[in-house]
């Protein structure tokens, strides 16, 4: 129903702010439709926070705050400050941006609070060239930097990476089979590698159809979580340049291709073997070097920047992940980076240029680059007609992104630009992982599934 027509507002929320595994945020307030204070209404997740739509009266005066909702429902952590007020108007929609105990943020005429909020992904500024994806290298956020759930990064100046799952719980209440063993592999896999190995032996297990999609519905599921900092990784004393990860998910990828290209393999498994790519290192030559990643190296031992950054830099950075690389080194990486950038002329330039140049690098090993950023990758894979199918696309997706979606003439051009790049890559795959296929090859094949 249109809220204007019913004497009431359609009030869209969104709150900025990460919990813990398994919390969940509400919102409580003074209107019935807000549970009048005593019963909270619980917001949904999505990649831009936490959201949910209320129809309010119109012209009421509602006041309101957010709350963190423990596992099970049980406890309630209320944000702190004054309630949050708003006067509604007389109809029609109004959206609003909250952020975790910020309940004085001003709030403008239409709703939204009066603060500046940078775009996630730069336009490219070329329609032809792939390469133009942002306007400095590096510089288009990672593809899972905002589904982060995890902690936030701390700057040290010394090695002060701890255990972090000393109080952490492995419940195996009624659990069995392949989901039982993953939860007993993980007391013993603390780091990323060991857990990516845990992967690896899990789905090279599987004897029978069901014992198969349950070891990847496992896997795919334990993966994302890893990713999205739900599970977290923390070090066991050891020291394992990111070269051993590489090389574990190059094993992982050939046991998926091997089950992908197997006689009867249900849909079901394609499914979730798609889903588990996305979730795995990259194994190019450049990450399975005996050294991987040196940029950052060089990075923490210029002489033109502070001394202070530079021990963060190569404590919280640096050294981390050439002991014991896991996805929070590129949430820490991306929070470096909005600090360097943050004041222009801050910081050498030449010092910033690296930077954002190892971001990309970094980008590349997590698979977490953007979109375009990953068609760039896989540019040097394709002939000539594949060439001018990904330039098409990359032209139509570009016009899509600076346009209103509801023009349905530049959404099915859209469609169709990517439908013919998504048939010239899908022919280039249709053969198969080759026995003598090189490592080369391989990881082509990796960047371009």
């Amino acid at each position: 129903a249109d809220p204007s027509k019913s004497g009431s507002v359609l009030l869209q929320v969104c709150l900025e702010h990460q919990v813990k595994y398994g919390e969940h945020v509400g919102i409580i307030g003074s209107a019935k439709e807000l549970g009048a204070w005593k019963q909270h209404v619980e917001l949904d997740w999505t990649q831009d926070g936490w959201v949910c739509q209320l129809e309010l009266p119109s012209e009421a005066l509602v006041e309101f705050k957010f709350v963190i909702v423990s596992k099970g429902g049980n406890d309630k952590t209320w944000e702190g400050g004054d309630n949050r007020a708003i006067q509604l108007p007389k109809g029609g929609t109004l959206d609003i941006a909250c952020n975790w105990d910020k309940t004085e943020e001003p709030l403008g005429p239409s709703g939204t609070p009066k603060v500046d909020r940078a775009p996630k992904h730069v336009v490219p500024q070329t329609a032809g060239d792939v390469s133009a994806a942002s306007s400095a290298p590096g510089t288009d956020s990672s593809s899972f930097g905002g589904q982060w759930q995890g902690s936030e990064a701390v700057f040290m100046r010394s090695n002060e990476h701890g255990n972090k799952s000393s109080d952490r719980m492995w419940d195996t209440a009624g659990l069995g089979g392949m989901a039982l063993k993953l939860v007993e592999g993980d007391k013993s896999s603390k780091n990323w590698w060991q857990k990516l190995d845990l992967v690896r032996r899990l789905v090279s297990e599987p004897v029978d159809d069901q014992s198969r999609l349950e070891a990847l519905i496992c896997s795919a599921i334990y993966l994302k979580w890893i990713y999205t900092g739900q599970i977290s990784c923390s070090e066991d004393g050891g020291h394992y340049r990111p070269n051993k990860h590489a090389e574990i998910s190059r094993q992982i990828f050939r046991e998926l291709e091997k089950m992908y290209y197997t006689k009867g393999i249900s849909p079901e498994d394609v499914l979730v073997i798609r889903k588990i790519h996305p979730c795995l290192p990259s194994f190019k030559s450049e990450f399975t070097a005996t050294v991987p990643l040196t940029r950052i190296r060089d990075i923490a031992h210029r002489n033109d920047i502070p001394h202070e950054l530079k021990q963060e830099i190569k404590h919280t950075i640096q050294n981390k992940l050439h002991r014991s690389a896991g996805p929070e080194d590129l949430v820490a990486t991306e929070a470096m980076l909005t600090r360097i950038t943050k004041n222009p002329g801050e910081y050498n330039g030449a010092f910033v240029e690296q930077f954002q140049i190892f971001y990309s690098e970094l980008k590349d090993f997590f698979n977490a680059g953007s979109l375009f950023e990953q068609l760039e990758s896989i540019k040097e894979s394709l002939n000539d007609s594949g060439l001018e199918a990904l330039s098409s696309f990359v032209k139509t997706k570009q016009s899509l992104d600076q346009v209103d979606a509801a023009n349905i003439q530049v959404v099915m051009k859209t469609l169709q630009s990517l439908s013919s790049l998504r048939s010239v890559l899908m022919k280039g795959l249709e053969s198969g992982l080759r026995n003598d296929a090189t490592d080369a090859g391989i990881a082509m094949r990796q960047k371009v599934i």
